[in-house]
């Protein structure tokens, strides 16, 4: 009989460890599904604020952009509406105790990388009428229409002087004098129109970044060493346009110009302009990018004009002419003519740009437009066959925005933010884009049945 006591005991308490060790189990598995369905919850409730996107952002530029401070509650509104999605998703028997932002993604952040990505994403879907094999094809490959080492073995031995012929005026008295009106405002359409904002870009994600130096030509052509650095500056430019081949198809395809506009309701009229420049007019953008356009075509004509015999016998005879009181300049004089030819080719050339022709990039003695007094009789020059392998005005836009693009991704940010605001369809109140997240990671207490439990999550675009 005793032994069945110690039995019964010895039962009682295997007994006893088994319904301990079964409520552990069901305890921990318990919390186990508490702590999934948390986390699924937490996922649910993050995919919600992540639906929260910009719509007009997303329609127009095809980026995905969360405002973090969406009708000025900063981020405690977003942590709020977490936890309030979180609690609905859950139920009664759990209490979310916080919420809370562990960190974000700002949109500008390491040099705009994530804004950078998304434009990457969106070029493969756009038009691609206006990429970098089609503009390298249209240049043959050849973005330096001069190099240094052919500016440095100009023949600088005297020509043989020519017998005496007709007077001809100097050339650079026409390119002085149009320099001194405003090349750009003098050849701007009648039909151009200029947004009346002015951007005070301090105020924007670009924060008035100044970009790379803006190409120059001296209209004066009286110094040889500055021609040459004028004709060299603006070459190399195809090496950054093959880098940067997707943000130069987004932009071409989001952005408005002069000459083609592809969005409506916007702020300026001349983005890809801005882009490129960075003022705070249209006007002050469009004048840049013009000067800047005319240093292009400035170089590449001269780089046919040392090859036209004609054109070059021709400068020889007026440079005898201009230095008859001290002919040693005579070679001088004859290239620094070539140069003021090259400019009122030029000139030409943007005032054909400007109203939507086309010019090729490297000139034929058939397309060359001027004579040495051209200036004076723009529209009358002959129209000519225009050459379909030639480039537009974007094109040459794109040309100046490659070398750009690390301002250019904070510049564009700078026009979404100007167009999402004024834009009265923008469901985003006042949305600055230094506030725009494309990626957060937050944190969640939960309370279930005594137990604290923590869930972190992270979403992004």
């Amino acid at each position: 009989m005793g032994n069945r006591g110690y039995i019964s005991v010895f039962l009682a308490l295997i007994l006893s460890i088994l319904l301990g060790l079964v409520v552990a189990i069901y305890t921990a598995v318990d919390l186990s599904c508490a702590r999934g369905r948390s986390a699924t919850a937490m996922r649910s409730a993050m995919s919600g604020v992540r639906a929260e996107y910009d719509r007009y952002l997303f329609e127009q530029y095809h980026v995905l952009f969360l405002n973090q401070n969406m009708d000025g509650e900063g981020t405690g509104g977003l942590e709020e509406r977490v936890q309030e999605r979180l609690g609905n998703n859950l139920g009664d028997e759990y209490e979310v105790d916080d919420v809370y932002l562990d960190g974000v993604t700002g949109v500008t952040d390491s040099n705009c990388k994530a804004f950078r990505s998304q434009v990457k994403d969106a070029s493969i879907y756009l038009a691609a009428d206006k990429g970098v094999d089609i503009l390298k094809a249209k240049v043959n490959g050849n973005d330096r229409p001069v190099t240094e080492e052919e500016m440095n073995s100009l023949d600088m031995t005297r020509d043989e002087k020519p017998e005496k012929r007709k007077k001809e005026k100097d050339p650079r008295n026409y390119t002085k004098a149009v320099n001194r009106v405003g090349v750009a405002y003098w050849i701007l359409p009648e039909d151009a129109e200029f947004s009346d904002m002015e951007v005070d870009a301090t105020k924007l994600p670009s924060q008035g970044k100044s970009g790379k130096k803006e190409l120059a030509v001296d209209a004066k052509f009286n110094s040889i060493t500055r021609l040459k650095s004028e004709a060299t500056q603006t070459g190399g430019w195809l090496e950054s346009a093959e880098e940067e081949g997707a943000g130069l198809i987004y932009a071409a395809n989001c952005f408005n110009c002069l000459t083609d506009q592809v969005q409506e309701d916007t702020a300026l009229n001349l983005e890809i302009e801005y882009l490129i420049a960075g003022k705070s007019t249209d006007a002050e953008n469009y004048k840049s990018v013009v000067n800047q356009i005319m240093a292009i075509r400035t170089a590449c004509n001269f780089a046919y004009i040392l090859t036209d015999q004609s054109k070059m016998t021709r400068l020889s005879a007026l440079a005898w002419a201009l230095t008859w009181y001290f002919p040693p300049a005579q070679p001088v004089v004859k290239y620094l003519l070539a140069g003021a030819w090259s400019y009122i080719e030029a000139v030409a050339d943007a005032y054909r740009l400007v109203r939507g022709k086309k010019v090729p990039y490297l000139k034929r003695k058939d397309n060359w437009l001027t004579d040495l007094d051209s200036l004076s009789r723009l529209d009358e020059l002959p129209e000519g066959d225009e050459d379909e392998n030639g480039l537009d005005y974007e094109d040459y836009l794109l040309i100046l925005l490659a070398p750009r693009m690390n301002t250019a991704y904070y510049r564009m940010l700078d026009i979404m933010q100007l167009n999402v605001n004024q834009n009265v369809g923008s469901d985003a109140g006042y949305f600055d884009l230094r506030d725009a997240v494309t990626a957060l990671e937050m944190t969640a207490e939960i309370t279930y049945e005594g137990h604290l439990l923590r869930v972190k999550e992270q979403i992004g675009y």
